[in-house]
C-alpha cells in the first residue's frame, strides 16, 4: 500500500511539474529571442586552471575566437594549486595574443576565481572551465540581457564536446535537457544553478555581496542561490552554445556527480530558508521543494525498478523452465499487449508512466529545436528514457551516503569533511 501511494505521488508530482514547465514554455516561444545589445559591457573571461596542459591551449583558442570588441574584452588564464605539467608554459604561449596568465601556490577554483575578479577590468565576469570551448557568437547572445539591471548572471546552453562513449551519449540528452529547464525557470524567475562552465555575472554583486565562497565544493550553485536570495534574477541564453568534455565513463561521472550533489545538499542546507514557502515565487513554492521531493521519489522508484527486473529475471530463469519457454513467452506477449497503447487497458499508472514519456519525448524535440542543437541521440536517447532515472538514483546514494558518513573528500584542490559524522566527531574531539 505505502509502495503504491509513494509511486503515485511520484508519478502526479511529475506530470504535474513535467505539464506545467512544458506550458510556461511553449506560453513564452514569443519571448525566445535574446536582447539586442545596446550598451557593450566590458567583459573579463577567468580560465581557472589546474594539470590542464592537454586542453588549456584549445580553451585558450577558443576564447580568442569570440566575436566580441576586443577593446571589451579582457582574457586572464589563473593557474592554482601548483599544477605538475605544461599548464603555465603552454598559457604562457599566448601573453603575445593579448592573455593575461597569473598562477598561485593556493589550489582551489573558487580561490582562483576571487584573485582574479579583484583584478579585473569587466563589469562582467565570465568564469570558463579549462576543458570548456564556445561558439564564436555565445556573448552577443548573452549580454543583452545585462541590459535589465535586475539581471546579476546569465548562464549559456553547456553541451557534450564529444559522445564517443554511451555515457557521454547520456549526458549530452542530460545537458540539453538542463539547459530546457534553465529556460523555463528564467521565465518563472527561478534559476538556481548557473553551469560553471562559461555563466556570465555582473561584477558589482561581487563587489556588493562578496565573490565566490572558497568552502564550498560547488560554489557556481552557491552564488546562484545567494543572487536569488538577494532579489536579483538570472537568465538564459537557450541558443547560445558552449560544449564541455564530460567524463568518458560512468566511475568518472560518479565521483564529479558526487562533488555536485554533495555541494547540492550543502547549499540547500545553508538556504533552506527558501525551500518552501512563497516569499521567492515559484523558486520556493514549486521548483526547489519539488527539486528536493524528487530525489525521494527518485531513489524509491530506481529500487522498485531493480527489484522488479530481478523478479522478472528469475521469473526467466526458475519458472521458465517449469512451465515451459514456449508458454512462458506467450504470457510475456499477452503481458506486453496489456501495456499497448492500442489496448485501451490502461490503469492509471501505466497511463501516468506513458503521459510522462510523451511529454518527456516533446521536450527533447523543443529543447534540440530551441538551443539550435545539431547531435545525433538515437541509442543514447533510448538508454536515457530506460536508465537514467538508475544512474540519477546512484549519484543521489552515494551522495547522502557521503553527506552521512564521508570521510574526507578532496575535488580539484578543495577539500570536502562536512559530513555528519565528521561533524559529530568534531563535537567529541574538537580541535585546538
Amino acid at each position: 500500500m505505502l509502495g503504491t501511494f509513494i509511486i503515485f505521488s511520484a508519478l502526479f508530482i511529475s506530470l504535474f511539474t513535467g505539464t506545467f514547465f512544458l506550458l510556461t514554455f511553449l506560453d513564452n516561444l514569443g519571448k525566445m529571442h535574446n536582447p539586442v545589445i545596446k550598451r557593450y559591457p566590458s567583459v573579463t573571461i577567468i580560465i581557472p586552471a589546474h594539470n590542464e596542459e592537454k586542453g588549456i591551449a584549445g580553451t585558450i583558442e577558443s576564447a580568442l575566437a569570440i566575436e566580441y570588441p576586443k577593446d571589451k574584452l579582457e582574457i586572464i588564464v589563473v593557474e592554482n594549486g601548483g599544477s605538475k605539467d605544461r599548464t603555465v608554459e603552454i598559457s604562457n604561449q599566448y601573453k603575445k595574443k593579448g592573455v593575461k596568465v597569473f598562477s598561485l601556490k593556493k589550489g582551489g577554483k573558487g580561490y582562483a576565481m576571487n584573485y582574479i575578479i579583484k583584478r579585473a577590468k569587466g563589469d562582467i565576469i565570465i568564469t570558463m572551465d579549462a576543458d570548456t570551448f564556445a561558439e564564436p557568437d555565445v556573448l552577443y547572445k548573452m549580454m543583452g540581457y545585462f541590459e535589465d539591471p535586475e539581471v546579476m548572471a546569465v548562464a549559456p546552453t553547456i553541451k557534450s564536446k564529444y559522445q564517443k562513449t554511451l555515457i557521454q551519449r547520456i549526458q549530452n540528452v542530460e545537458y540539453l535537457l538542463g539547459g530546457f529547464a534553465r529556460k523555463v525557470f528564467e521565465f518563472l524567475d527561478a534559476m538556481y544553478v548557473t553551469p560553471g562552465a562559461f555563466t556570465a555575472y555582473r561584477k558589482t554583486f561581487f563587489d556588493k555581496f562578496g565573490a565566490y565562497d572558497e568552502r564550498h565544493i560547488t560554489e557556481d550553485l552557491e552564488i546562484a542561490l545567494r543572487i536569488n536570495s538577494e532579489g536579483y534574477r538570472l537568465a538564459n541564453a537557450i541558443d547560445a552554445s558552449v560544449y564541455t568534455i564530460t567524463p568518458r565513463t560512468f566511475k568518472e561521472l560518479f565521483w564529479q556527480r558526487i562533488r555536485w550533489f554533495l555541494g547540492f545538499i550543502d547549499a540547500f542546507i545553508q538556504y533552506r530558508r527558501m525551500l518552501f514557502g512563497f516569499k521567492h515565487g515559484y523558486l520556493s513554492g514549486l521548483v526547489m521543494p519539488a527539486a528536493v521531493i524528487s530525489i525521494f521519489f527518485t531513489i524509491f522508484i530506481a529500487f522498485s525498478m531493480i527489484k522488479e527486473s530481478l523478479l522478472i529475471a528469475y521469473w526467466f530463469l526458475v519458472d521458465g523452465g517449469t512451465i515451459g519457454i514456449a508458454n512462458l513467452k506467450v504470457s510475456v506477449l499477452k503481458n506486453l499487449l496489456n501495456l499497448s497503447p492500442f489496448s485501451f487497458n490502461f490503469s492509471a499508472i501505466e497511463f501516468a508512466g506513458f503521459s510522462i514519456i510523451i511529454m518527456g519525448l516533446l521536450t527533447f524535440y523543443l529543447a534540440k529545436k530551441y538551443s539550435l542543437d545539431k547531435s545525433e541521440y538515437g541509442f543514447g536517447y533510448l538508454v536515457y528514457i530506460f536508465f537514467y532515472i538508475i544512474i540519477f538514483a546512484s549519484w543521489w546514494v552515494g551522495a547522502i551516503w557521503y553527506k552521512l558518513f564521508g570521510r574526507v573528500l578532496r575535488f580539484g584542490g578543495v577539500t570536502w569533511n562536512n559530513s555528519v559524522l565528521n561533524k559529530y566527531r568534531y563535537k567529541l574531539f574538537p580541535q585546538n
